[in-house]
């Protein structure tokens, strides 16, 4: 059984790593790419192949690309409840980019089955940007990843350190959500605010729940680092009781920075849900994740060997105010619980940056349920994987 779960795991990888040798990317966020080398060009020059269109030239369309990402990991839960494994196909995402009229860019990807019957699950993302001129204003319009609330929501699921985020991320923040988002920069002050529709579904939204408005500010502020960024964010809901998109909590709100000095980077967040609904209790945590690149250039020059800590703990104002992560502590216990303090200590091996590597963590986690009606949990959860996008 070992044997033939090991097979499977490394033909995935190995399949995987096949498909993405014909990928590309024309991301214009900052990336977390290696230094030049013989083996970050040869890298390149394969994810260059998923450009198939770039003329600057062209006044109507100046690029075309494919993107998309594939998260492959297998897990294993070992606590006091119970045991449980497996490999899950995480996210396989993958869509268009399109470049138009100079100041444009036209978004589209679709989220894919994990045993693809169908391939097609639900649209991921679907928005035009607008950048106006040499500007630092930009405006989203449409159904975007909703990563605009608190350290690690703000960060992409392409980039993020651990395997998963902390449990108050899932609790109080959505995935996707349908709207107009605004940001700008004067100076070293970042401003975003946005209002979202309340429904979603499948493909977009039917407008017809509420909305919830969002705000943020973001102030370069280095403290005891080479770089760092202090931010606030405040997220309000209406509550309308038709409210699908967002979790039920009239008020998030966030205060964190994190900062990089070398090799090291640690991020800090204080997160708050209140005004809950339908007897849901106020809920606050503070994570802590600390990163220390341990080599650069290890084995084939730009790659890169990189520690991961995080340390989380959540509380509730009332009984079963917090739920278990779903990613996978609920595979063995699904209950409700009072606090939450969890552990995580992962190693990422980045090949390409963030676009290629492989990870291996382990997470300690316990769930106290001061009303013991099934949602204690104590245990281990153990997770391997690849990760790669274009």
């Amino acid at each position: 059984m070992l044997i033939s779960l090991w097979y499977r795991i490394h033909l995935k990888i190995l399949l995987m790593m096949v498909i993405g040798g014909f990928s590309g990317s024309i991301w214009s966020e900052s990336e977390n790419v290696p230094d030049p080398g013989s083996a970050a060009q040869r890298f390149q020059s394969i994810w260059n192949a998923a450009t198939l269109y770039q003329n600057p030239d062209n006044p109507v369309i100046q690029s075309f690309s494919l993107v998309g990402r594939y998260h492959g990991q297998y897990w294993s839960v070992d606590a006091d409840q119970g045991e449980a494994d497996g490999w899950e196909n995480r996210r396989m995402i993958f869509g268009f980019q399109s470049g138009i009229y100079s100041d444009f860019l036209v978004e589209l990807q679709i989220k894919i089955n994990d045993d693809f019957s169908p391939v097609y699950e639900e649209l991921y993302t679907a928005f035009v940007k607008w950048t106006p001129g040499e500007t630092d204003f930009s405006a989203y319009l449409g159904r975007v990843d909703y990563v605009f609330i608190g350290m690690e929501r703000s960060t992409s699921s392409k980039k993020i350190a651990t395997f998963e985020r902390g449990l108050l991320v899932g609790q109080l923040t959505p995935g996707e959500a349908v709207g107009l988002h605004l940001e700008t920069k004067f100076d070293a002050l970042t401003v975003h605010t946005g209002v979202y529709s309340g429904s979603i579904n499948e493909e977009f939204s039917d407008f017809d729940a509420g909305i919830a408005v969002e705000l943020g500010f973001g102030y370069g502020l280095p403290l005891l680092y080479d770089q760092g960024t202090l931010h606030l964010d405040f997220l309000y809901n209406d509550g309308n009781q038709d409210n699908n998109a967002f979790k039920p909590y009239r008020q998030v709100v966030s205060l964190w920075h994190q900062g990089n000095r070398g090799s090291f980077g640690l991020g800090m967040d204080l997160t708050s849900g209140s005004g809950g609904f339908d007897g849901q209790a106020d809920v606050l945590g503070f994570t802590l994740l600390p990163t220390y690149d341990i080599s650069n250039s290890l084995l084939i020059g730009g790659d890169k060997l990189q520690l991961a800590l995080r340390y989380q703990y959540v509380d509730s104002d009332g009984e079963n105010g917090l739920l278990l992560p779903k990613r996978y502590e609920q595979e063995v216990t699904s209950g409700e619980g009072d606090s939450y303090q969890a552990f995580y200590i992962g190693f990422n091996y980045l090949l390409y940056g963030d676009r290629l590597k492989f990870m291996a963590g382990a997470e300690y986690a316990k769930m106290e349920d001061s009303v013991n009606d099934g949602g204690e949990f104590r245990g281990w959860t153990y997770l391997a994987g690849l990760r790669l996008y274009f």
